[in-house]
């Protein structure tokens, strides 16, 4: 300010000493920066069973980091235009409805938002980002608004007086005088914004709960799984990006504290410029190539609902191939039956479901339906039509319990192997009755060992299992002889994050739907090599979202699990 040319010096004043925090204030905020950050940070390091890789983590969540970045950057620079324009316009009406926005919180702003954008014509918005991004302005743009502010506190005004004096409207007295003074506030405030879209859980979840690539959605499917390292892992990164904001914001605000003002010819200025429209120039190549190629499906079955042939967050299927049909679960606890074209022939629902719902289902040789009661630590064994034939297990790590069974396969002998994780990640072998024989694995990420073993497949003497959190599949002997890994975390062909279902189509080929890469991928089994893959992370037809489960069918055609969008999907490669 005191370098800007105008017809009488323009003197702000010293800085206010009542503003000059003391030690005493300053250690103390520190100590409160270390009680609610540092040491629960520290917390969840130490509580990690494996070491922490920033190259593996960043390979491991990279989609949903930069998806959610988008949306952040997104945000951030709408909140940045609105505090340009709020700088223009003073609105008193504008800051008002903004911080009664904020102050309805995200759940009933999500709701509002839900009710107003889904329905005919206005899918582009409800599917987009722009219903993402309106809820998160409507919890914090009271921040760009309230940084905009500082351009009509009382040191501004006489600036404005002598602009207005020459002959300057509000666009050119912002343009000429405020802005070159007053960008790194805005843009503080705009960065401020983003880190607070990051962590907005209520009203990402709500509107999208299946969105694929987004962290906080995916992070919301681990909430009981606290202790796991992906859980941990994923938590210390976004707080890792959110702290970067923090320090970004910071610096600009320190900026605008000692800085003295920028004339609008001064080549800084135009640098700033870019630097602040690079992000956004990023921001929009990532949502032009968000909607990626796809095929469509063959066909597309069940729908949202809880009557005949619609589900609820479908997760575990099963191939019945003596009578070409389907049994399929949901978050509903429903085990449903269907026949070859989708439609509902009975149902049933799991005796007791208030601590959770099954992930995995398996028809034996018998033609019996074998559940692994996820929650409950058992397995279940109905008839097709819905008859409870027998069960066992318990809660427990000795042998005959379980903590979280996934899967169920049955060899030529008969014996039945039921993988599970939790405290103890491993395969149990029993007999066709339900007695312990032997079991394999144990928690970890090296050769033999699982960190969440989700579905099992057996051919011959082998055993596939997809080892969802080690981003791999693994070979063993049916003796328990471990075999060899196949795969690394990754979106290439060969490569996996979070693999979940698993089946063979009538080549022999792996078929593996993956949770994190949303996609279904073909594999060879011998070499692991990856062969094609099919749909990408979405919702219109042809796109998955967090698909769950896997069967393929005597046509060879895969019907896969896409959870997130409530129904399943017909195709082939």
């Amino acid at each position: 300010m005191r370098k800007m040319a105008a017809q009488e010096q323009v003197e702000p004043g010293p800085w206010p000493e009542a503003l000059t925090a003391g030690w005493g204030a300053k250690i103390a905020a520190i100590v409160v920066v270390l009680i609610a950050v540092g040491i629960p940070a520290i917390s969840l390091v130490l509580s990690l069973h494996r070491r922490l890789d920033l190259a593996a983590l960043w390979d491991e969540f990279e989609p949903q980091i930069t998806g959610s970045l988008s949306m952040a950057l997104l945000t951030g620079a709408v909140a940045l235009g609105l505090a340009f324009w709020a700088s223009v316009r003073k609105s008193a009406v504008a800051m008002t409805l903004s911080v009664l926005a904020f102050l309805v919180g995200g759940q009933l702003l999500a709701i509002a938002l839900i009710r107003i954008y889904n329905r005919p014509g206005l899918e582009w918005a409800y599917n987009g980002p722009v219903i993402l991004v309106a809820a998160y302005l409507a919890r914090f743009a009271w921040v760009a608004l309230l940084a905009a502010g500082a351009m009509w506190s009382r040191p501004m005004q006489p600036l404005r007086d002598l602009a207005a004096v020459d002959g300057a409207g509000p666009v050119r007295v912002a343009a000429s005088v405020m802005w070159p003074m007053g960008w790194p506030i805005l843009a503080a405030a705009s960065v401020l914004v983003m880190a607070l879209s990051l962590v907005e859980v209520p009203a990402t979840v709500l509107i999208s709960p299946q969105r694929p690539q987004m962290l906080t959605p995916l992070m919301m499917t681990w909430v009981h799984m606290l202790r796991y390292d992906a859980m941990i892992e994923a938590s210390l990164l976004l707080m890792s990006v959110v702290a970067v904001l923090g320090i970004v914001a910071a610096g600009l605000l320190t900026i605008s504290m000692r800085r003295r003002g920028w004339r609008m010819d001064d080549g800084r200025w135009r640098k700033a410029a870019v630097a602040i429209l690079y992000p956004l120039s990023s921001i929009l190549v990532l949502i032009s190539g968000g909607c990626s190629d796809h095929k469509e499906p063959k066909a597309v079955w069940c729908e949202t609902g809880t009557g005949p042939a619609q589900v609820v967050y479908p997760r575990a299927i099963a191939y019945s191939a003596s009578d070409d049909t389907f049994f399929v679960i949901d978050r509903m606890a429903r085990v449903q039956h269907l026949d070859s074209a989708g439609k509902c022939l009975n149902e049933w629902r799991m005796p007791v479901w208030s601590s959770g719902k099954p992930v995995g289902v398996t028809v034996g040789p018998d033609g019996n339906v074998y559940v692994p009661d996820t929650h409950y630590h058992r397995v279940m064994v109905y008839s097709p039509k819905g008859e409870l034939l027998r069960h066992w297990g318990g809660k427990g790590t000795e042998p005959g319990q379980f903590i979280y069974p996934t899967d169920i396969a049955i060899d030529a002998k008969g014996r039945i192997f039921v993988a599970e994780y939790g405290d103890h990640d491993r395969i149990q072998v029993f007999d066709a009755e339900g007695k312990y024989l032997y079991e394999f694995g144990k928690f970890g990420g090296g050769d033999g060992e699982f960190s969440r073993p989700q579905s099992i497949l057996i051919e011959g003497d082998l055993v596939y299992i997809t080892d969802a959190c080690n981003h791999r599949l693994c070979v063993f002997k049916t003796d328990g002889t471990w075999v060899r890994n196949m795969g690394s975390v990754g979106s290439r062909l060969g490569q996996f994050r979070f693999p979940y279902g698993l089946d063979m189509d009538r080549e022999g080929n792996l078929v593996v739907c993956e949770f994190g890469n949303n996609r279904v991928q073909l594999i060879d089994k011998k070499t692991g090599r990856g062969i094609a893959a099919w749909g990408s992370g979405g919702h219109e037809k042809g796109q998955l979202a967090y698909p769950w489960g896997v069967a393929v069918d005597k046509r060879d055609q895969v019907i896969a699990v896409d959870a997130g969008n409530n129904r399943l999907q017909v195709f082939s490669f």
